[in-house]
């Protein structure tokens, strides 16, 4: 990755936070930002929070604590958890809000870069647990794409864990919104939106978006308005990124294995050396995905108004 670092000239500092939905290309933009020198990157911590406070309830029956010291056994439970059905190693320090938001405050990186899910965030209760110091931007794709790409995601990892029985089992009849586990009552779109109107309304009122396709038709225009807007030095450079897993490993993740292991949501972006042209529009879709889309249009349409355009 050496050969590809971008150059870190100037003194000064900059921490963002990416919010994004699924299959929105946001890791293999993590792995190209990934290659700015001096750069810190932490790959969806209040995710795993979320993930692990939803299996936690759901297996025990109470509420995850926010905080890991002084609820160590409950919080290792969840780990342990999570780790059963992903079969990834977690750490449970790793899993609790508060601390995830201590982490990034004292974050020593001259560039820091969080990629993480509106859905860590989604519930409300949790805003206070957002960093200060960092700006907020926003990653968006149109919900279909998202969804239909989701589905096939999540059907393939759930398969190859065994977790999936009678009509769920079967990729026809595979219902996105009633079999995956972890998927949210807002299909991931609402919980971004409110994450944005928050941001909106209490710490930046104009806070950058920018559209998935937008990024893979026109990377060179987008990726340098938002390194522009971001602080970040830009350089032709970063459009072409070593296809290795090594720069990955340096990131900064629930589990030292997280992103290797789970092969189903990163294993495009894990070998990824450049983004490519927005593929044709999804022309064959099952029920579940066409009911998802409907559900969130508004919100994504909202937050697509609002987006960079280049």
């Amino acid at each position: 990755m050496s050969s590809n670092k971008s150059g870190s000239e100037g003194a000064n500092t900059a921490r963002v936070i990416l919010w994004c939905v699924p299959r929105a290309i946001s890791t293999a933009l993590t792995k190209c930002l990934s290659a700015i020198q001096d750069m810190d990157v932490h790959l969806e911590p209040f995710v795993y929070c979320y993930i692990a406070a939803r299996t936690y309830k759901g297996s025990c029956g109470e509420d995850l604590p926010m905080t890991y010291e002084g609820n160590e056994e409950a919080v290792e439970k969840a780990a342990d958890l999570v780790g059963a059905e992903t079969h990834t190693r977690l750490d449970p320090k790793r899993l609790a809000y508060a601390s995830i938001k201590k982490e990034l405050e004292s974050a020593t990186g001259k560039y820091v870069f969080v990629k993480d899910m509106g859905v860590g965030m989604g519930s409300g209760n949790t805003f206070q647990y957002l960093p200060s110091g960092f700006k907020h931007t926003f990653l968006i794709r149109h919900p279909v794409r998202c969804i239909n790409s989701g589905r096939k995601a999540t059907f393939a990892l759930f398969s190859q864990l065994g977790l999936l029985q009678g009509e769920a089992a079967n990729e026809e009849t595979y219902d996105i919104e009633r079999d995956d586990k972890y998927f949210p009552p807002g299909c991931y779109f609402k919980e971004l939106y409110d994450v944005w109107k928050y941001v909106r309304e209490n710490i930046d009122n104009d806070p950058v978006v920018i559209d998935a396709d937008d990024l893979l038709a026109k990377p060179g225009e987008v990726l340098k308005a938002y390194c522009a807007a971001m602080g970040f030095p830009y350089s032709e450079s970063l459009l072409q990124w070593d296809a290795s897993t090594e720069s990955l490993r340096s990131w900064k993740a629930a589990g030292d294995n997280v992103v290797l292991d789970l092969v189903s949501f990163y294993g495009t972006a894990m070998k990824s050396s450049k983004f490519l042209p927005p593929s044709k529009f999804p022309d064959r879709l099952t029920p579940d995905v066409i009911r998802c889309s409907k559900k969130v249009m508004k919100y994504y349409e909202e937050m697509y108004n609002s987006r960079i355009k280049v």
